[in-house]
């Protein structure tokens, strides 16, 4: 019960900060736009060249079309839903830790382990709730526009909620040692959109410099670290029906539980 409180105390600051109405928002902006679409987009579209004429295309009945626009937007959503994850939950921990707030928490009969596992759920469900309301919204439209309901877009919910755990880990521990939710995003981001992209690409980087020790050492940082990039591309081969490689899932789990680990280690130390 107790870590229950502390999982709806998360959820409701989240609420109180206005995180979770901003995420709503944005959600159902582009919710709207995607309806919009749906509403106004032809049902079909006419192809021709010069050996078969001019042919007329139902693109709503076309199962491989609807699942390219899938995992075209799924690309989109992946990144966004990411990068508001990141900033909306990034300050939860360091605002715990506020003289007052983390007096407070400490007086009452509950272990820090049970406090920080229950701002670890209730981030994890303040990103849930606001990726499957956009997810399914998506989902949705899709089915009722063209009757393809399309499950592996649906699972796309647990791709990105995966990710975000896996980066949200050592966002704690980044948040518990500086105290710092500015640092948490910057350092964040920087990996999302710079160290990720770069580890991905090592095979081509060892091409251009054409050294095979440029690409030992990179895979030798890439293998333990998190890898959104390729959890990207896991998301998008469930839209389209392709196989999934497990190696960057089973790899970044074992990343995040050391993480965890890490933060729950440094939390347990901390002087308030």
């Amino acid at each position: 019960m107790k870590l229950l409180a502390i999982i709806e105390y998360t959820f409701r600051e989240g609420l109180a900060r206005k995180t979770i109405i901003g995420f709503f928002i944005i959600s159902s902006f582009f919710l709207l736009l995607a309806l919009l679409g749906a509403i106004f987009m032809p049902s079909t579209i006419d192809i021709g060249n010069a050996q078969t004429g001019q042919e007329t295309v139902n693109i709503m009945n076309n199962e491989e079309v609807v699942r390219g626009v899938q995992a075209f937007l799924t690309g989109f959503i992946n990144f966004a839903a990411l990068v508001l994850s990141i900033f909306a939950t990034a300050s939860i921990l360091p605002n715990t830790m506020e003289k007052g707030s983390i007096d407070l928490l400490l007086s009452k009969p509950v272990s820090r382990d049970h406090i920080l596992f229950g701002k670890f759920i209730g981030s994890l469900l303040i990103v849930i709730v606001n990726v499957a309301y956009y997810i399914i919204g998506i989902w949705l439209i899709f089915g009722i526009r063209t009757g393809f309901w399309n499950t592996g877009f649906l699972a796309v919910t647990l791709s990105i909620t995966f990710t975000f755990l896996v980066l949200y880990t050592p966002m704690m521990v980044i948040g518990i040692a500086s105290r710092s939710s500015a640092l948490t995003i910057i350092l964040l981001y920087i990996y999302l959109f710079l160290v990720s992209p770069i580890l991905e690409a090592r095979q081509i980087i060892a091409d251009l410099v054409k050294n095979d020790i440029v690409k030992q050492i990179l895979d030798i940082i890439y293998y333990p670290l998190p890898k959104p990039d390729a959890l990207g591309m896991l998301s998008r081969n469930l839209v389209i029906d392709q196989p999934i490689d497990w190696m960057p899932v089973w790899t970044s789990a074992l990343f995040a539980l050391a993480m965890y680990a890490l933060a729950m280690l440094i939390f347990r130390r901390k002087d308030f």
